[in-house]
């Protein structure tokens, strides 16, 4: 490169860099100027060499109008001295970085600026300061507000007639406890731990620091069974009471008697604190004449305190006139990192909308509102009860508001745990009233057949476990007497025995019946209702007919047995339960599986332990203890006095195939009692006259021809009072089984004349 080409190359490099400094110049120039803070330059001397846009639009004041004049007109030196001193020695280089101070506009008026300073430099030695200030007037006029608002409600309680106190547990006490074991944690587990005079002098002292750190069982009279009394109902009130008598004692030991408001501070289901106010009504009580004029004084006064009782604070905060939080004591989860945001910046503004409308309400009327909100915060929802007034500067200009919301979500969850155990408890009341009138009038488990003491000892082996059991037998057989007997022998004898017939049920109400349903799940559901499984919840539940339950409901069943977990029709919530299911059929389950007409994980989760009742033909040694049992019971329900039974007519009964078993048994009984005269038994109706010797071979031919008569006497009828299942004493849908396996056609025997009809 030629000597011509270096220097011009050096030329255009110089002037690439003047001009690349030109731009910067330009560049920060304008930054300066269009700030939103205020940036103010001195020299040494105090005098101002820098002020950009936001400044002058804060001082009134044009660069101009400023450049090379001391700052003493923005903060004259006589009237702020330690502005002066501060500068001073920020020049000095021993001034800290920050500082807030006063200044005066153009207009006269006074600004408070907090600065946040820094100082340039040439050859080490201060040659100027430069300083970014925020407009903070508004802040501090709050603050100030804040502050006499403190002030006048402190004064106001210490100069308070009424005692007006807190009280510290030791520890935090679960609110689950025993009720007795909870008395005595609040009577002396607990502390005064902030008090006024006004409730010091109450027990003789003269200041209320002398009462900090008294015991409450110091000062209640603990032999009064009164104060126990109002402590329980402290509990179960939720820990909030009004206008309840304590009976105390003061410094000297004399009795006093005073009126309390009390309310709880429950963190957790944790007793922390309890805030009250009381009053003196010693005289009053003593005084039947002045009680009336004591309640209306405490009435008035707890007016006076309702803010600080029925909003006894968990959260406390402090917002401007943009709603910006300045100040938050024990915040939320949701107001964490919230000074200096708004509530539709912390929440998001849809969230938000009701909160603000109340809190801008306040702002415009200037008046105090008290409401109960709910908050949505991601995948939760927060419950408030909030109270919310305003805060007024020297002029009665509203530039803020103070508030304090309690977190009720607790409360609102134990009211609803409440009405849904009332609801559980009226469910289970019908249910229990309609058992009793359908039960089946089983006295107890009659008769001494080595069949039936077989049963009888695995009943006692598998009652005491928490095992799954299995009844199996025929129709009329006991299966429901026994599963009472199981229930009854259990550990959960205390608790509820419930019964569903899953075959009594239509198939579309039968999910419902079982599982329960939420309001609205489907047309008709114009309410809640509480399914049988949740009824038996620590008790024990009887599905019987379960070779009935249609395919689709076995699933939710088998998840119950398995994770003792379900949710009911239209519900999204999952619920738990304990129970011990037992089941009981009359169907061959085995062929039902491999029909897949019953699923198979369903069938081993049900036949942990099988129970196999047998048949009344198989206990026929049963059948005279059955037969003395069942004619004193229906005679004496008629007002009859039978007390012969002929040999032949016992030899009669105990010969019969009984395809109906001991339910149908009774129904003849019955039918006998009904025919008697005298003091003899009546003969057997003639479908019983059969051989006294009956083998297993003649069995299935007698109950063929014991069933066709029924149906020619009931013209084929099989439901109601006099149809032939009735009389048979099976169920109808039993007796539909039994016509199909024996090959009955049932419209050969309608239309008949009865009395046996045609041969």
């Amino acid at each position: 490169m030629s000597f011509a080409d270096r220097i011009t190359h050096d030329i255009t490099g110089r002037k690439c860099a003047e001009q690349a400094l030109r731009d910067a110049k330009e560049f920060s120039e304008n930054l300066i100027r269009t700030a939103n803070v205020m940036i103010l330059g001195l020299d040494v001397e105090g005098n101002v060499n820098l002020l950009n846009d936001a400044g002058e639009e804060i001082t009134g004041y044009s660069f101009t109008e400023l450049r090379g004049k001391s700052w003493s007109i923005l903060v004259p030196r006589d009237r702020f001295p330690q502005v002066w001193a501060e500068f001073d020695s920020l020049v000095g280089g021993t001034a800290g970085k920050t500082f807030e101070n006063p200044i005066l506009t153009k207009s006269g008026e006074e600004r408070y600026i907090a600065w946040r300073n820094s100082v340039v430099k040439v050859n080490d030695k201060v040659v100027a300061t430069i300083s970014f200030g925020n407009d903070i007037t508004e802040r501090k006029a709050a603050e100030e507000a804040l502050r006499r608002h403190e002030e006048n409600y402190r004064r106001f309680v210490a100069q308070s007639s009424e005692g007006i106190f807190r009280e510290e547990m030791d520890a935090p006490v679960s609110i689950d406890l025993p009720e007795d074991e909870l008395v005595q944690h609040i009577l002396f587990d607990s502390y005064m731990a902030e008090c006024n005079d006004a409730l010091a002098r109450m027990y003789g002292f003269t200041s209320g620091e002398q009462l900090i750190g008294k015991r409450l069982s110091e000062m209640l009279e603990m032999d009064d069974p009164r104060n126990i009394e109002l402590t329980r109902e402290y509990i179960r009130s939720g820990f909030k009471v009004e206008e309840r008598e304590s009976h105390e004692v003061d410094i000297n030991g004399s009795p006093k008697v005073f009126r309390n408001s009390m309310i709880g501070i429950v963190e957790n289901r944790r007793l922390l604190r309890t805030w009250g106010i009381q009053r003196d009504v010693t005289e009053q009580v003593k005084a039947a004449e002045g009680q009336k004029k004591a309640e209306q004084l405490l009435v008035k006064s707890e007016e006076r305190f309702r803010v600080a009782l029925k909003d006894s604070p968990i959260t406390v905060f402090n917002q401007d006139r943009d709603l910006r939080y300045t100040w938050i004591y024990n915040p939320q989860d949701w107001q964490q990192e919230a000074i200096g945001k708004t509530d539709a910046e912390i929440l998001g503004s849809k969230q938000s909308a009701s909160l603000e409308e109340l809190k801008r309400r306040v702002l415009k009327t200037g008046m105090a509102l008290r409401q109960e909100m709910m908050i949505p915060n991601g995948d939760r929802t927060y419950a408030f009860d909030v109270s919310i007034e305003p805060l007024f500067d020297t002029d009665g200009n509203a530039i803020g508001i103070t508030g304090a919301s309690m977190d009720i979500a607790q409360l609102r969850e134990m009211t609803d745990r409440l009405q849904d155990a009332r609801d559980k408890l009226a469910q289970e009341k019908s249910y229990l009233e309609s058992e009793i009138q359908t039960e089946l009038g089983f006295e107890e488990i009659i008769g001494q057949s080595p069949a039936l003491l077989d049963v009888l000892k695995d009943v006692r082996v598998v009652a005491p476990t928490e095992s799954t059991v299995l009844l199996l037998g025929e129709t009329g057989t006991g299966k429901e007497l026994v599963a009472r007997s199981l229930h009854s022998l259990s550990s959960r004898r205390n608790q509820t025995f419930i019964k569903l017939n899953c075959a009594a049920v239509p198939v579309g109400l039968l999910e419902s019946e079982l599982f329960g349903h939420e309001k609205g799940a489907f047309t008709g559901a114009v309410s809640q209702k509480i399914g049988r499984i949740e009824l038996a919840d620590k008790g024990t539940l009887l599905l019987d007919e379960i070779g009935e339950l249609p395919l689709v409901l076995q699933p939710k069943l088998l998840r119950v047995l398995q994770d003792r977990e379900f949710e009911r029709l239209g519900g999204v919530r999952t619920l738990r339960v304990d129970v011990r299911i037992m089941s009981s059929t009359n169907r061959d389950l085995h062929q039902d599986v491999a029909d897949k007409k019953f699923r198979e994980d369903l069938f081993y989760r049900l036949n942990v332990f099988p129970i196999e009742l047998p048949a009344l033909r198989r206990r026929r040694t049963d059948i005279p203890i059955l037969v003395h049992h069942f004619v004193g019971k229906h005679s004496a329900r008629m007002g009859k006095h039978i007390d012969t039974i002929p040999i032949e007519t016992m030899k009669v009964l105990q010969n019969w195939n009984w395809p109906g078993n001991i339910r149908e048994l009774e129904n003849m009984i019955e039918r006998m009692v009904i025919l008697s005269k005298t003091h003899v038994l009546a003969d057997p109706p003639i479908e019983l006259d059969a051989p006294h010797e009956v083998g297993e071979d003649n069995l299935t031919k007698m109950e063929r021809e014991h069933i066709v008569r029924v149906l020619r006497e009931t013209n084929g009828v099989l439901s109601g009072v006099d149809g032939a299942a009735s009389r048979l004493g099976i169920k109808r849908t039993t007796l539909q089984s039994m016509l199909k396996r024996f090959g009955i056609e049932l419209e050969n025997y309608r239309g008949e004349s009865g009395s046996y009809g045609p041969g």
